[in-house]
């Protein structure tokens, strides 16, 4: 099972670094269709010259990183942000006993599967069933294929598997509580990474 979700962690880290790539180049390309014609000038070859100032600047290019700069923010926060990676003020948790540690990670994990249970219908007829969320688009988004306007629920959407993201692992790790007892704090997990590091250096 640990296997499979490290392989599921590699794939979803290559999609955000590639998002994270495409926002990159994108934005290189608004800057160019921006100052490409004041700086058309200096190059020496008259049909580039020609070319360059003739270009103006893409309208699309800052919805589009504005769209996948969201997605990669909750995309990142559901699939391979870790437990540790996140804030989290423990020391109510590391000061109690083993059992008080597996009543903390049982209520928390089902208070969390609790609200967001709570709020996913409510959300997702805020999002996806909103006809205003489907009439509103993106003005200068459109679809690759059919060329259709993106609506602007789609901006949107990505909440929505965060929070079935975030539903599935608290299940999981209530689970694992049940089974196998409170898991380690935030600084078990260091102590046992720098362990596991210096074992491995030797």
């Amino acid at each position: 099972m640990k296997r499979a979700l490290r392989e599921v962690t590699r794939v979803t880290e290559f999609i955000a670094a590639m998002a994270l790539a495409a926002i990159f180049l994108i934005f290189l390309l608004q800057i160019f269709t921006r100052y490409a014609p004041k700086i058309a000038w200096l190059m020496p070859i008259p049909p580039i010259a020609d070319w360059m100032s003739s270009l103006e600047p893409i309208g699309w290019t800052v919805n589009l990183i504005s769209l996948l700069w969201v997605w990669i923010i909750f995309f990142g926060c559901s699939f391979f942000v870790r437990e540790r990676d996140h804030v989290a003020f423990d020391i109510v948790y590391h000061a109690m006993p083993a059992g008080g540690r597996k009543i903390l990670a049982i209520a928390g994990s089902v208070i969390l599967i609790g609200v967001f249970a709570y709020s996913f219908l409510p959300t997702w007829d805020a999002i996806m069933g909103s006809r205003l969320m489907e009439l509103k688009k993106i003005q200068t988004l459109r679809m690759p294929i059919t060329g259709d306007k993106i609506a602007i629920k789609w901006l949107f959407a990505a909440y929505i598997l965060l929070m079935v993201a975030v539903m599935s692992r608290y299940l999981w790790r209530l689970i694992e509580t049940l089974r196998f007892g409170a898991p380690e704090g935030n600084q078990e997990m260091l102590l046992d990474e720098l362990t596991s590091d210096e074992g491995a250096d030797k």
